[in-house]
């Protein structure tokens, strides 16, 4: 459940960078800020119950799955801040008129599909028994993810050079492809955490 929660919160993301009506995105701003308190609070009681747990007699395997689990859910609740934080980003770029040409949105979309299918990888590694989860489809997920960011930070790089985008707004774009790169590398951590790395 909690990974279904963090892929709705990611998924609002894109429509934040979209949406130009200033009530629906406030709206909508208000819904990722919700979602990150529930975040959080999923991390504390699941976090509580790991703990009551660990009370008792637990086997080396049920201890190990313990410390994966705590691991987990603190990496989906740094999700859930990056993409709050993300938001914010988002909102001040609005309020400054700060606008996106059609190459930098489409580069960000290709940056958010790439997190997004690492996200599936990651649910469906969370559904499966932990002893079945190979690290192969993760570890590609985030090669890809790191191929694109360091890809557009050069053209991002070469855009200023050439005066092409302006500093604030570059600096917005920067700002949104490192928050996304953090998301898959928290993704990735999930994934080793379940097979106990």
């Amino acid at each position: 459940k909690f990974g279904k929660i963090v892929v709705k919160l990611f998924n609002m993301i894109p429509e934040l960078l979209k949406e130009r009506d200033d009530k629906k995105f406030k709206k909508q701003a208000d819904r990722v800020k919700k979602y990150e308190d529930i975040t959080d609070r999923m991390e504390v009681e699941i976090a509580n119950y790991l703990a009551k747990v660990s009370q008792g007699e637990l086997s080396d395997s049920a201890s190990i799955k313990v410390r994966s689990m705590i691991s987990i859910i603190n990496d989906m609740e740094r999700i859930g801040d990056i993409c709050y934080q993300m938001s914010v980003v988002v909102e001040r770029k609005n309020n400054k008129k700060v606008y996106f040409s059609s190459g930098v949105k489409e580069s960000l979309d290709k940056m958010i599909t790439d997190v997004s299918r690492a996200m599936d990888i990651m649910n469906e590694n969370i559904n499966v028994n932990y002893k079945k989860v190979k690290l192969s489809k993760a570890n590609k997920a985030e090669i890809t993810i790191n191929e694109t960011r360091n890809r557009l930070r050069k053209e991002y790089l070469k855009k200023i050079e050439k005066g092409e985008i302006s500093i604030q707004n570059g600096m917005i774009y920067n700002n949104l492809i490192h928050s996304l790169e953090k998301i898959g590398d928290h993704i990735l951590n999930i994934s080793e955490a379940i097979t106990g790395k």
